[in-house]
């Protein structure tokens, strides 16, 4: 492949970082799709609400143990096989579940989704870290990390007016054409970048033993088990036990990925300027502790504004988990260190959603679901405060 020249690469990056960013879109609306869903699906397969936390739980458990063997895969075969392979697998877990007539063909569809996404979750960032200095790092990671909260608030509300319109399976077919469309972009744009050197595995090998790293990862884990419970439980919880209709059930808990689409980009510039991460995933992570606490005693406008707050604090976490591997791994073994968080995030979400549907069926309690999403948060604070890195 023809190399750019020195001129192209500052405007290129900026290319690489859209096709990494609709890489993990495609994923990521995906994923966020079975949420608004769960209520329809447990009627049609009679299922538990532990059974209906599989639907999210499962797409990431192949990522604990993918998410490292892929940051090793692109170091040692590069980002595109890697990166195409992912959206592949994204594709055909779509094209799985849409077409089910069982719950375990749904959960099958839902693996191979989760396939892609142990795959795509360390290599889209990696990508950008071969490409962005460490001074423009935070701002380019701020811009990858709204795409878990944009992916929300498009899936939420389309998902719930396809599903009453269409039924269920109608939200996959948009999920199979963005992750097509994903694929072919992903080809025909995405290179290795100026900034990459092969270590080879003495490298990799003093990546993985690098406990700052897997200190990070704690971080993530925490955070992810919090948020991806709340989007995962908040449309039910509301719709239950809150008496909202369905659309503005899943509508309100988007507002958390609102919040974070606009806040994420700016603590990610904030933490460039000012030269140190650490700061913003301490406060927060303890700042979700207190929104999820409020959460779970509030309604009406003081519900609202507690999403609001809980997005604003959330996005503080995401550019820094973001940047903290390439800044203390290098750009080069950067894929070593997603592949560490990508473990952690997993292993974070799988195990905590589930928990918080068995949590709700045993207690049928509100208030106990979201104290349980705000330990998660604190213990992700806690860790945090002992990072060794600025």
């Amino acid at each position: 492949m023809k190399k750019l020249g020195e001129g192209e690469r500052p405007r290129y990056r900026w290319v690489i970082l859209f096709a990494s960013f609709y890489a993990f879109i495609a994923f990521a609306f995906a994923f966020q799709q079975a949420p608004p869903l769960i209520t329809s699906i447990k009627e049609e397969f009679n299922i538990t609400h532990a059974e209906a936390g599989l639907l999210m739980s499962i797409v990431l458990v192949p990522g604990i143990f993918l998410s490292l063997p892929a940051g090793l895969f692109v170091e040692k075969y590069g980002v595109r096989r890697v990166g195409f392979t992912s959206l592949l697998c994204i594709v055909l877990g779509c094209f799985v579940t849409l077409t089910a007539n069982s719950f375990m063909t749904v959960l099958a569809g839902r693996l191979i989704l989760g396939v892609g996404g142990g795959l795509i979750i360390p290599t889209t960032p990696a990508i950008i870290a071969q490409w962005f200095s460490r001074e423009e790092l935070g701002k380019a990671m701020g811009i990858y990390g709204i795409g878990m909260p944009l992916a929300m608030v498009v899936a939420f509300p389309s998902a719930s007016a396809s599903m009453i319109a269409y039924g269920w399976r109608s939200p996959f077919y948009i999920s199979l054409a963005v992750g097509i469309a994903a694929a072919a972009v992903f080809v025909a744009v995405v290179k290795e970048g100026p900034f990459v050197e092969h270590k080879g595995k003495e490298g990799a090998r003093q990546a993985m033993g690098n406990f700052e790293i897997w200190k990070v990862g704690i971080v993530w884990l925490f955070f992810n088990a919090a948020v991806l419970s709340f989007m995962t439980w908040a449309p039910e919880l509301f719709e239950t036990y809150k008496g909202m209709p369905k659309v503005y059930a899943s509508f309100l808990a988007s507002l958390l990925g609102w919040a974070a689409i606009l806040c994420v980009p700016i603590y990610g510039l904030m933490s460039d300027r000012m030269g140190r991460r650490k700061p913003f995933a301490i406060v927060g992570s303890f700042l979700m502790t207190l929104a999820f606490v409020a959460l779970a005693y509030t309604s009406n406008l003081a519900l609202v504004a507690s999403i609001v707050a809980l997005g604003v604090a959330a996005a503080m976490v995401p550019p820094i988990a973001s940047a903290l591997p390439a800044e203390i791994l290098g750009p080069s073994l950067a894929s070593v260190g997603f592949g560490i968080t990508g473990i952690c995030l997993n292993l974070g979400a799988a195990s905590a959603q589930p928990l918080v549907g068995f949590l709700l069926d045993v207690t049928k309690s509100y208030a106990f679901c979201l104290l349980g999403m705000a330990v998660l948060s604190a213990v992700g604070a806690i860790v945090a405060y002992t990072l060794k890195t600025n």
